[in-house]
């Protein structure tokens, strides 16, 4: 299993003749593009408050949840932990790791298998174990077994880590990628100024979840929503092991297609971007396709479906001795940084973009499936 975790080459959709830089990355990096103090300024004008509001009301009402749980007032919705890390796996990004499947007692059991996986542990450090291994039935969708390292995890344990490798280590990966599908530059707003705008938006949200989130969290342990020993550098370890972790090589990715509806869904409308990005490639020049495909319908449908698979933010087991200070923070993640972002006055979505690109691969993918389809956003915007 671990001969597959190398980088997968980017040949699939070469960048425009017209190169932004020469240079050649060593690696991906999540923050480190400049923009122009205008540029700079409109962001924080027109996205911040809009970002800021989200997660103080998500927060807001965690708190008041929180406090309701304790007194016994109130109790989360019913679920099957195993039933939810199958989710996880199966219909969001984490499918990615799938590494074969075999055949036990008439079931069709998956094997999901993460190496180097970034903990935190419940002092506070950083951690990165050999191995986390999931199997799933297939057909059920439901966890079977799961361990880290030697240690046999609980579906609840398991639950704990998928959601916080699914919104820290593997998600900051698609942020680090989206950086080569970006052009700010001011021909690129003068001749192309919507795909402009997008690469704009995605820089500086790069910039905000980079630099800014782990800003937030002394306020989150005054709140009592994290642990007084809650680590923030804990943290910026786990982002950067998650970016310049290689991406998981994936061949096998096509097998799951009729058990996920998600990788059904990605895989056919990859190729549909594809193609009309070789079409409109006047349009994005210094632009990498597969950079950004990931950038813009690859990351919001892992917002999307991380979303829909969790409903819930106090199924994430705060009280656990082995993966609850994940959980404390995997629960703000939710209710404050998963959903759309209110209140933005332009536009981020494929559909009615009213460009010629992006209302072509729409149309195509709603043909394919129009749930995922509508909620397919033009960059970085969550």
């Amino acid at each position: 299993w671990r001969n597959n975790g190398h980088t997968l080459p980017l040949t699939t959709a070469r960048p425009s003749s017209r190169k932004l830089s020469h240079e050649k990355a060593k690696e991906l990096d999540m923050n480190h593009i400049d923009v122009t103090f205008p540029s700079f300024l409109w962001a924080f004008t027109f996205i911040g408050p809009c970002s800021y509001f989200l997660w103080l009301k998500g927060t807001t009402i965690l708190r008041i949840r929180k406090k309701l749980q304790k007194l016994g007032y109130l109790h989360p919705k019913p679920f099957d932990a195993s039933e939810i890390v199958g989710r996880l796996i199966l219909e969001g990004t984490m499918a990615v790791h799938y590494h074969s499947s075999t055949t036990m007692d008439g079931k069709k059991i998956g094997g999901f298998f993460y190496a180097d996986f970034p903990i935190i542990r419940q002092d506070g450090s950083f951690y990165v174990a050999d191995l986390f291994a999931v199997d799933i039935d297939l057909d059920t969708k439901k966890m079977v077994k799961a361990k880290l390292d030697d240690k046999v995890l609980t579906p609840s344990q398991t639950l704990n880590l998928c959601w916080y490798y699914t919104v820290f280590p593997n998600h900051v990966k698609l942020h680090a990628l989206a950086n080569w599908g970006v052009n700010i530059h001011p021909g690129q707003v003068k001749e192309n100024p919507f795909p402009a705008r997008n690469s704009l938006v995605t820089v500086i949200y790069n910039y905000f979840g980079y630099s800014s989130f782990k800003n937030f969290i002394p306020t989150w342990r005054e709140w009592g929503l994290l642990s007084m020993d809650w680590d923030p550098d804990s943290l910026m370890k786990t982002f950067d092991h998650g970016v310049k972790y290689p991406i998981w090589h994936h061949p096998e990715i096509y097998h799951l297609s009729k058990y996920s509806r998600l990788v059904n869904f990605i895989i056919l409308v990859r190729s549909v971007f594809m193609e009309e990005f070789h079409k409109h490639g006047k349009c994005f020049p210094g632009v990498h396709g597969e950079a950004l495909f990931v950038g813009s319908i690859l990351h919001s449908l892992d917002h999307t479906t991380m979303d829909w698979n969790l409903e819930d933010p106090l199924w994430l087991d705060v009280d656990c001795p082995l993966t609850g200070k994940m959980a404390e923070l995997g629960r703000i993640v939710k209710v404050g940084f998963v959903a759309d972002v209110p209140g933005l006055y332009f536009h981020k979505r494929f559909k009615d973009a009213g460009h010629p690109f992006y209302d072509a691969v729409y149309k195509k993918a709603a043909k394919i499936d129009k749930k995922y389809a509508d909620n397919m956003d033009t960059c970085i915007i969550k």
